[in-house]
């Protein structure tokens, strides 16, 4: 079977695991749904081998499960599942602003004060995009400045769940103005080296999302 030209051939697989991940961490895929291979061969223009690959993929990142007998799903994620991830994701963070706080310069600090700031303006007219991107950029800058790469390899991994997480629970517009506020108080401890506050402050602000999702979750179901 032929490939489309919506994909790239140089990449295939690649573009092949983004476009799923990114309709299973979007929503667009509902957790529990049965992965139908033929129907997506259709739809993507794919033969069989990069749409396997890429579903091997999801597996390892936890999105889907491949059973012999009774087919690919999509994952339910479970509490277990939210108090694990937020348990490595906590540990890693608060471990990595140790060395984060030396390394952010004070303009680097500035360019995250503007992007909460900017993320609160557009959260008033009822626009949560930007505070995404703020919210996903401010906590990669803390991971990518702990210049551990055992720390950045575990945290790419777990990306996609923690963004699937966020994505499928209830989105309630004033959880995303509280965390603003705490963003700016780890970035000021940063900006004034105060390690023990920004520990304090990521610990305190990764607690309280993780309960938020948890409420959720268990509200949902």
């Amino acid at each position: 079977m032929g490939e489309k030209k919506i994909f790239n051939n140089l990449n295939l697989n690649d573009r092949v695991y983004i476009h799923l991940r990114d309709k299973i961490i979007n929503n667009e895929i509902k957790p529990g749904s049965k992965i139908e291979y033929e129907l997506l061969m259709e739809e993507l223009g794919i033969s069989r081998t990069p749409l396997r690959d890429a579903l091997n993929r999801l597996q390892h990142d936890k999105l889907v499960e491949i059973k012999p007998r009774s087919g690919t799903h999509v994952c339910v994620p479970t509490p277990k599942d939210i108090q694990e991830v937020y348990d490595v994701r906590k540990s890693l963070e608060m471990l990595s602003i140790e060395t984060a706080v030396h390394s952010i310069s004070a303009s680097d600090c500035q360019k995250l004060f503007d992007e909460a700031d900017f993320a609160e303006s557009e959260l008033k007219k009822g626009n949560p995009e930007p505070f995404f991107l703020s919210d996903h950029n401010f906590h990669r800058t803390v991971i990518q400045y702990s210049d551990n790469s055992r720390i950045i390899d575990i945290m790419e991994s777990l990306e996609a769940q923690i963004k699937w997480f966020g994505i499928i629970m209830t989105i309630n517009l004033h959880r995303p103005n509280r965390a603003i506020i705490m963003h700016r108080k780890i970035i000021q401890a940063i900006y004034e080296r105060n390690i023990e506050d920004a520990k304090l402050l990521m610990g305190q602000h990764l607690e309280e999302v993780r309960s938020d999702i948890l409420n959720d979750f268990i509200q949902e179901t």
